[in-house]
């Protein structure tokens, strides 16, 4: 009788435990992820990737450019003048021309930053701009996907070349979807009194990051991702077989990249 009510008692345990894994399958972190978008897009662009972030106990956070376009030097300042207000350090995630973005606020801010996270992105190295980096880059179509307005002083996508440069690997009523959201961008970003656009410097150079590249972009090949990780080699490397926009088409493997950057980050820092 004794035999029978233990080995009850252990197959109890033992179903209770799976179902406690199984409740847990994610870890949860108190850690926060501050998503910068790219160009022409905005914070619409995380609608897949911010809830699978939030079921894994990450806070998230997405601002926008102003309606207008990228105003760097502002928007690094209004994200930056949030970021004064919080007491633990965030993770900064940017995204094609957010990597710009936040390697600005890394300069700014250093010490409100646990790390910074560079989604097929520009991690620029110091002398260079985007239009070197993608100077011989045939897998990139994105010059000939603009539609130049020199009155309006705007470029857009054309929206018939769209799907391939941005989400070729998306379904396509994602695509047409996320086709719809895009928006103008200036054609030279405004700056703020005398400020005007660096390239990364010495801060990004000592900041902990990562970069995740994209190996079916269309609008920022491989090579050039490859080009500027180099001479600015990161922490760890991670591959998607992936167009430019995981964050829509593959969501959940992006996610998984994004909670093992928050455990590498934070197993280190507590050592």
């Amino acid at each position: 009788m004794i035999h029978r009510l233990t080995g009850c008692f252990l197959l109890v345990l033992f179903l209770c435990t799976c179902s406690f894994n199984e409740s847990n399958k994610y870890r949860k972190s108190a850690d926060t992820y501050v998503l910068i978008h790219g160009g022409f897009h905005s914070a619409w662009c995380w609608n897949k990737l911010k809830p699978l972030l939030e079921k894994r106990g990450f806070h998230v956070v997405t601002p926008s450019y102003r309606v207008g376009g990228k105003e760097f030097f502002s928007y690094a300042d209004s994200i930056g003048a949030w970021l004064t207000t919080r007491q633990q350090p965030v993770i900064l995630l940017g995204h094609s021309s957010g990597g710009m973005v936040i390697s600005e606020l890394a300069k700014r801010y250093p010490d409100k930053i646990k790390g910074l996270v560079y989604l097929s992105a520009f991690l620029l190295p110091e002398g260079m701009s985007p239009p070197q980096i993608l100077k011989g880059d045939s897998q990139s179509i994105m010059q000939s996907s603009l539609i130049i307005d020199e009155q309006n002083q705007v470029m857009r996508v054309d929206k018939n070349k769209a799907k391939r440069l941005f989400y070729e690997d998306c379904d396509d009523a994602t695509a047409h979807w996320a086709i719809k959201q895009l928006r103008a961008e200036p054609l030279v970003p405004h700056s703020v009194g005398d400020q005007t656009l660096q390239e990364d410097t010495s801060a990004a150079t000592f900041m902990r990051r990562f970069y995740i590249e994209t190996l079916d972009d269309r609008a920022l090949g491989i090579a050039s991702q490859r080009k500027m990780q180099a001479p600015m080699p990161c922490e760890k490397v991670y591959t998607l077989k992936s167009g430019h926009s995981p964050f829509l088409s593959q969501p959940d493997s992006l996610a998984a990249i994004l909670a093992e950057i928050s455990l590498a980050l934070n197993i280190k820092q507590n050592k």
